[in-house]
């Protein structure tokens, strides 16, 4: 039962490390490069406005 245990312990750790180690690549930003990325996830483009008073 000990050696049960033990293997469940360490398969946990490795299982810990791995998603640790995933999020940070998974968060990082290398989309620049793919074209249709704007089509899957738009982008707000507001114009911009000249409000002053023009006499």
């Amino acid at each position: 039962m000990k050696k049960l245990g033990l293997a469940s312990t360490v398969a946990g750790a490795l299982m810990a490390a791995l998603i640790g180690f995933a999020a940070p690549a998974q968060a990082h930003n290398h989309h620049h490069d793919y074209y249709w990325w704007d089509q899957l996830y738009p982008t707000v483009v507001v114009p911009h406005v000249d409000t002053t008073v023009h006499h």
